[in-house]
This record gives C-alpha cells, structure tokens and sequence, in this order.
C-alpha cells in the first residue's frame, strides 16, 4: 500500500466516525422537535453540546490534521478523485471552522440555541418576548465572536461585511456584495409585477381552501403525494413540530416536521412537499457515499432548490393538480371545486406578514427584508430592542402591510432563536437554482408537464438523482450547478418563470 492509498483510506475512517456522531445529532433535533417534552429543552442542549465537542475533538486531533495536511500538498491533491477531493474540501472547511474558536465558546452557543429555540415556541403561546430579545442578542454577539477568532486564527482580512462569514458558512462563496446584485434583479422585475396584480383587484374563488378538514385526512393526502413523488414511509417519517424541518439522519433515515391546520386544505400540503423536497435530495444520495462526509445533501441553497423544485416548480403548476384534484375530491368529499381552482388557490397573490404563508411571487421580499435586517444587526447599526420597528417599517416598504404582534413579525420564525442568522439567503437562492435547473430539464425531457399532469415523477426524479442527488457534496453548488445547465446562477431564469407563471394566472 503506497502512503497515498494508505491516508486516503484513513480520512475515510475518520469520516465513518464523524458521520456517525452527525446522526445521532439528527436524530437528537428531531426528538427535540417532534417527541421531546418542554423541559427536556436544557439536557437536551447538553447533550449536543457534547457532541460538537466530540465532533470538534476528532476533527482537531493530530491524526486528523495530519492526514488534512498531506492529502492538501498539491502533488497528493491531484492524484484524488472528485469523490475523495470533495471530502478533502470538506474537511479544510470545517477544521477551518473550529480551529482558533474556544471550546467553552462553541458550547456556550450550542446550548443557547437549543434553549432559545425552545423559549421561542413558549413564547408564541404566551406572547411574552423580552426573554427571546435578550437570548437573540447574546446569540448575535456569540456568533460574532467566533466569526472573529476564525478570521484570525486563519490570518484572513476582516471581511467586507460582518455578515459575509456568517452567510459562508451556510452558503459558501457567497457574499452580501454577490446577494445584494442578485437580490436588486429579482426586487427589479417581481416588486412591479407584483403591484400590477394587487392593484388588478381580481380575486379568484378559494373559499373551499377553509371548508374545514381533519389533520387524519390532511395526513393520508399528503401521504399520498409523498409516496407518489418517492420519499418512502419505509425510509421517511413525517412528525407534528410548531414549524415544518427536515432532518436527514442517512438515506435511509430520513424525517421532518409538518404542521396540518384543520381550518386550511392546502397549507400543510405545500409545506409536506416542500419537506418532501428536502427528503428526496437525501434519500436518493449515492449509497456508497455513506459513511463520507460528501454523502449527504449539500447545505444551503442547493438543498433548499431541491425543497423548491418540488414545492413550487411541481406542486404549484397546474400540471400537478390536474393530477393532485382528484385525490384531495376523493379523500375529503368536496364538490364543486376544479383543478384550476385548485392551481389558482395554492398561487393566490396576497401579501402578508407571515414568510411561510407567503405566495411564491411575494415570498423573496421576505427574504429581502430579513437579509437587510441581519446586515444591520451585525454590523451595529440595528439593536434587537428596536427590531420591532425596523421590522415593521420595512415590513410596510416591501409587502404594504404590518405585522400585528411579534410572531407575526421578527419572532415569526425558529431560525434566529436556532442561531441560524445568515440563512434565509438559500431560500431565495434555492428559488434560483430551482427556476435555471427546472429551465434546462425541460429542454431535456419536453413530456415534463405530461408527465406531472398523469402523476409519474419517477423519470423527472430519476433525472434529478442521475444530474444531481446521488453526487452528495462531492461538488461545490457552483460546480453542480453547471454540471446540470452548463450556467453559472443567473437571476433571470426565476423572474422569466415568474412573470410567465403569474402573467398566466391573472390574464396580464
């Protein structure tokens, strides 16, 4: 065995202990979300606390740098495959994202977000905040210190943004510069589009959507679709949680969260698909990329275009309600209602204070706003005390309308309590990639609305896994991207798909 083969192969050890310790945190979130009681909130933070560290251990040990080193010097890097340099990538990435931040720091974090994630969900029963604002901005303080001890223990420059660090994490390569050029095209064309409908004053008929339908029901319908589009009861589970997430323990162990409203048809369809979306991407993985740190989705945008695809792209046209009608007629026993009516119900355009609830037209806005809020708080310009305000003036600029309490506001979401500042970003990206990928599969596969409108999606999902989900994060979301289109992310195909989709809907 020559020491290349013989470095190789332990990076692939270490990495069979890693994922290992990565499921058991899945499947610790989970249980939190789903199954755990209130008060096992603490412990509960403890205990992934320990994990991280344990994480953080192997990742730092002598042995682990070591081989880093040797497979990074630049005869050995050229000799791996794309499989073994991804996770060569992957591992500088994360090392880079521990080394020179203090243990107590890293655990201090991950016990506050678990704890605040917890204090959120209370406080949208009793509307009490003043506790979530205090933890908000402890967390906001705590994450720009390890942003700072990464920067300097990597003898890097000050980013251009206090925001930059925390977005690459999520999303790497990208930038509050490359953002703020994407976002200014998508507000550009979508913000008056989206006032020619309001001002149109059309209004279709969806009163059937709050005729009232038992959660049972709404359960086995979802369950339907699910199992129809390819996330598996055999492999998937779909759990009750305050806001739908997905938790990709392995491909074969894949759950999420929804939330099913007896006052609403749709709601708790849409998020199942959006969930769905996430669960394919994991299950449809390449098998033997198990026990490597590649063989997972790729974080952020790229995974969030998989949630996209099928939520909005497939489960938003009128193809999949042609198809989708008749089992939601059958199961719930209403008349009178037709796939257009459907189709016309799920891209209702109604602005409104709530992201989740939002229509795919508004949706990005509120990602606009969040995105301008996170740079002003990371870079001191805006305190937690006074997002209130902030919020709901730009609330009022972007959407015409304001919210009526905190969770309907800045509190609406689990994703500041969870520490997740420089997210939201992916979910306009996903909408990105998910319009360019969708506009290149259709030149490839012309029966594509065909086959939606009859209810196979086995050939559209195939395609995916083929192009895309059976490579895990073996490449970059740049990289993957132009494997599938040939492109680099481009603005343009969501506002063409968006002005065709809704300049159809509402006859402009």
């Amino acid at each position: 065995m020559n020491k290349l083969t013989e470095y190789t192969e332990r990076l692939c050890e270490i990495s069979a202990r890693l994922k290992k310790y990565g499921e058991m945190a899945s499947i610790a979130q989970y249980d939190m979300t789903a199954t755990a009681p209130a008060g096992a909130a603490a412990r509960r933070g403890e205990l992934l606390a320990f994990i991280h560290e344990q994480t953080r251990h192997i990742l730092l040990s002598p042995q682990t740098i070591e081989t880093v080193r040797f497979l990074s010097e630049e005869e050995n890097l050229s000799q791996l495959d794309d499989r073994m340099a991804g996770e060569l990538r992957i591992y500088r990435r994360r090392i880079d994202a521990v080394t020179g931040v203090p243990e107590k720091l890293l655990s201090e974090l991950s016990v506050l977000t678990q704890t605040t994630e917890q204090l959120w969900i209370g406080c949208k029963h009793t509307g009490e905040y003043g506790q979530l604002r205090k933890n908000l901005a402890r967390i906001i303080a705590l994450q720009k210190e390890v942003a700072e001890c990464r920067v300097a223990a990597q003898n890097r420059q000050a980013p251009a943004h206090p925001l930059d660090p925390i977005i690459d994490e999520t999303d790497a390569g990208m930038t509050v510069e490359k953002l703020t050029i994407l976002f200014d095209e998508i507000r550009r064309r979508t913000v008056p589009l989206l006032r020619k409908i309001t001002e149109s004053g059309y209004m279709p008929d969806t009163g059937f959507v709050a005729s009232g339908c038992p959660e049972t029901v709404q359960r086995r319908i979802a369950w339907q679709l699910l199992e129809k589009i390819g996330y598996s009861s055999r492999y998937g589970i779909v759990g009750s949680g305050e806001h739908p997430c997905t938790y990709g323990v392995n491909r074969w162990d894949v759950r999420f969260t929804d939330h099913f409203y007896e006052d609403n048809l749709l709601k708790g369809t849409i998020s199942a698909m959006h969930e769905g979306g996430h669960g394919l991407y994991e299950m449809n993985v390449d098998p033997e990329l198990t026990d490597l740190l590649v063989g997972s989705g790729s974080h952020g945008a790229m995974h969030e275009s998989s949630s996209r695809f099928w939520e909005n792209i497939i489960g938003r046209s009128l193809p999949f309600w042609e198809f989708a009608a008749p089992v939601f007629i059958r199961e719930t026993g209403i008349d009178g209602v037709t796939p257009e009516m459907f189709w016309q119900a799920v891209n209702l355009v109604k602005p409104g204070p709530v992201r989740i609830y939002a229509d795919e037209l508004s949706y990005n806005l509120h990602i606009m706003m969040r995105f301008e809020l996170e740079k002003q708080l990371f870079d001191g310009s805006l305190s937690v005390d006074d997002l209130d305000d902030a919020w709901d003036a730009l609330s009022q600029e972007y959407l015409g309308v304001r919210p009526q309490k905190p969770a309907e506001g800045w509190a609406q979401d689990m994703h500041w309590p969870a520490g997740m500042f420089g997210y939201f970003q992916s979910y306009t990206l996903g909408n990105l990639y998910s319009a360019q990928i969708a506009a290149h599969l259709r030149k490839q596969m012309p029966d594509f609305d065909d086959l939606v409108r009859r209810g196979e999606f086995d050939p559209i999902r195939q395609w995916l896994t083929e192009n895309w989900y059976r490579y895990g994060q073996i490449y970059t979301n740049e990289q993957l991207l132009d494997k599938m289109t040939g492109e680099p992310l481009k603005a343009g195909y969501l506002c063409d798909y968006l002005e065709e989709k809704f300049g159809r809907l509402y006859s402009l």
